[in-house]
């Protein structure tokens, strides 16, 4: 595992980031290193926008067809 350290952070960021730890029952350490790999298992903002981009439109349904059609086309 890596490690890494913070510094310079905002202490309104910091301890709202343990309060929501000590919520969650995790340490801080675990807590953080949580969001940040949530966060970077996720696709930025602009590559997930592009990917909007190839998805063909379904003209005449519902949205609840038009997620479904949308999610038969995902690989």
């Amino acid at each position: 595992m890596a490690d890494l350290l913070i510094r310079d952070l905002d202490p309104e960021a910091h301890r709202e980031l343990k309060r929501r730890a000590e919520r969650e029952g995790q340490s801080l350490q675990s807590y953080v290193a949580h969001v940040l790999q949530t966060h970077a298992s996720r696709p930025p903002l602009l590559d997930w926008l592009s990917q909007l981009d190839e998805v063909e439109p379904v003209l005449g349904a519902t949205g609840a067809d038009a997620v479904t059609a949308a999610r038969d086309d995902l690989p």
